[in-house]
């Protein structure tokens, strides 16, 4: 009888611990700069990653007809071109912290599937 609490209990424990991981797996998720994925080369084409870099200056390039969207982000003396195809986020600018998800492609850019702009510094104490 005892033993097959502690067969159900352990199999119970089991499927609880595999449902948080699964959980936070998705919700925990680690980003690379612009010169650690470029660091990284080859090995993470087709990856899907995030990235994390500032909109270098003069480049973003909006085409409203397809609404293609390229920019370059730019960390560390290095700079990635991003694509992306959607609607343009209303905060992107020049200088602005972006953290991009999406596939790095075996000719270099970057295919972002979401752009996640970061909160701007104005809610830090000047100085």
């Amino acid at each position: 009888m005892r033993k097959r609490y502690f067969i159900g209990g352990g199999i119970l424990a089991v499927a609880v611990g595999l449902l948080v991981y699964a959980s936070l797996g998705s919700a925990v998720s680690y980003y690379l700069t612009v010169s650690e994925l470029l660091d990284k080369g080859s090995e993470l084409y087709g990856e899907r990653v995030r990235v994390a870099g500032k909109v270098a200056n003069n480049s973003i390039e909006w085409d409203a007809d397809t609404l293609e969207l390229g920019f370059v982000i730019t960390e560390g003396g290095e700079d990635l071109l991003v694509v992306y195809e959607g609607a343009r986020p209303s905060g992107l600018k020049e200088d602005s912290n972006v953290l991009v998800e999406g596939e790095y492609r075996s000719d270099n850019t970057f295919q972002a599937s979401t752009i996640i702009l970061k909160c701007p510094s104005k809610y830090e104490p000047e100085e």
